[in-house]
């Protein structure tokens, strides 16, 4: 339970890190790949101990986690231009309603039984994602275009990366190997970003802020945390992704909502409220079930 509580937390900070990044116009892309670079910091002070470079290369897992790292810098991007257009009630809530997407992933994958208290607390929880992202269209707050396409493709990203982190560790990853899996990820993500930044340093003289360095910093300390606790969940015996993936998503929809609401004043309708109480109940469900 301590590792699920600590995802949550983490990925709650994820979103405050992305809220602020917006509010102070700090510069996305220099802020994520600061953000990679840490995580990758983290994954080695926590590894220690590293095989020889011919080994990893040549591990099943390599490829998934080149492959998972450019889905990585690529949905965090799209993430933080969420919370810039859309708020990060509604970011946190378009990247957790993907809990879809690897729950029915494990249906037809891994053969998890589906009891219909389950289905209906699955059920329940799509609905209170949806009911907690509303907003009406007001003077203040104009939908536009951006404001629902960044968290649909939100939504298929991150659905995307924890079905095939599940699947990573389902046939791959040994409890050993998964943090060096992690570095893998986080390292190529970084090594892409510093890639693109140092191309448009080349082509258009683009310099590196200083207030990337603190914001990168803010992001990349819990981002570390979101993926190691997950996985760590995920392999403790007894926890199916079926029962992991909504509720430790939900939990961060309610988490996030309230942040948004106390620290950034983003208002919350009475439909909203009525997404979250729903959230708490589909997670009850889920865990009852």
């Amino acid at each position: 339970m301590i590792y699920l509580l600590l995802s949550i937390l983490t990925s709650t900070m994820i979103f405050v890190a992305f809220k602020l990044i917006a509010k102070n116009h700090v510069n996305i892309l220099q802020a994520i790949v600061i953000n990679y670079s840490v995580c990758v910091i983290e994954g080695a002070l926590v590894q220690k101990d590293f095989p020889s470079a011919n080994y990893i290369i040549n591990t099943p897992w390599f490829l998934n986690a080149c492959m998972l790292g450019c889905l990585f810098i690529s949905v965090f991007y799209i993430t933080a231009l969420t919370v810039q257009f859309s708020g990060v009630a509604v970011a946190s809530i378009a990247s957790k309603l993907s809990l879809i997407i690897p729950v029915i992933a494990a249906y037809f994958l891994y053969d998890e039984v589906f009891t219909p208290l389950k289905i209906i607390g699955i059920l329940i929880a799509m609905l209170a994602v949806v009911l907690a992202a509303y907003k009406q269209d007001t003077e203040h707050h104009k939908h536009n275009f951006n404001y629902y396409f960044f968290p649909l493709l939100v939504v298929i990203g991150s659905g995307i990366i924890d079905t095939f982190t599940k699947w990573n560790q389902e046939n791959y990853l040994t409890d050993a190997e998964f943090n060096l899996f992690l570095i893998c990820v986080f390292g190529t993500a970084a090594t892409i970003g510093w890639l693109i930044l140092i191309f448009k340093y080349i082509t258009r003289r683009e310099t590196f802020s200083a207030k990337s360095i603190g914001h990168g910093l803010l992001l990349g300390i819990p981002n570390y945390g979101t993926m190691y606790f997950l996985i760590a969940v995920l392999s403790l015996p007894g926890w199916s992704s079926s029962t992991v993936f909504p509720v430790n998503n939900i939990a961060i929809v309610v988490a996030s909502c309230l942040v948004a609401m106390v620290i950034f004043k983003e208002k919350l309708t009475r439909v909203n409220l009525v997404g979250i109480v729903l959230s708490i109940a589909a997670i009850l469900l889920i865990m009852i079930s």
